[in-house]
């Protein structure tokens, strides 16, 4: 089961880091960032980059979650595994960890979707994982190459960035 733990934002690679140096796989089977690609232009030319999907929230795969708890008092820059009793820190539900892994590959990366542009403004995704999302955009950005889509997660509307890049437009 796939158990989520809050971190400070921008120090997610460092604290995964340190889970996977200081957490025997006994207690964990995988330890990840869900990262997103999205389209940055460099110098007048665009370049795909990664960047954390979920900001300060670093993803824990247990069978063991009772021990993985314990474990995890260790890690200092942890600030608090989520859950919702006092006892130990209960899984993501089916439905979130299934949003999580649609978004992703196996390498729990969201790649940038190729989209196309109609006359009419209207945006129609070609590939890639937005295709799943299209009814959940709330926002798009083209000047950025990112849409935003709303999603419920952890009990609460999220809004997710997910990267775009245009292969057609009709003007």
């Amino acid at each position: 089961m796939w158990y989520v733990i809050q971190t400070y934002g921008g120090e997610e690679e460092r604290t995964a880091d340190m889970i996977r140096c200081q957490i025997s796989s006994y207690f964990m089977e995988e330890c990840f960032i869900p990262k997103r690609e999205r389209m940055k232009k460099f110098c007048g030319t665009w370049n795909k980059v990664e960047e954390v999907l979920f900001h300060g929230y670093v993803f824990a795969n247990s069978n063991r979650p009772e021990e993985l708890y314990q474990e995890l008092k260790i890690i200092p820059k942890l600030t608090k595994v989520l859950g919702r009793e006092n006892a130990y820190f209960f899984p993501l539900n089916e439905a979130e960890e299934r949003l999580v892994r649609r978004i992703g590959d196996k390498n729990h990366k969201t790649g940038v979707s190729k989209i196309e542009i109609d006359k009419g403004k209207k945006i129609r995704v070609i590939e890639g994982p937005l295709k799943n999302f299209v009814g959940d955009v709330v926002k798009v950005n083209l000047h950025k190459r990112e849409v935003v889509v709303r999603v419920e997660f952890m009990g609460k509307p999220v809004e997710l960035f997910m990267g775009v890049e245009m292969v057609k437009t009709f003007v």
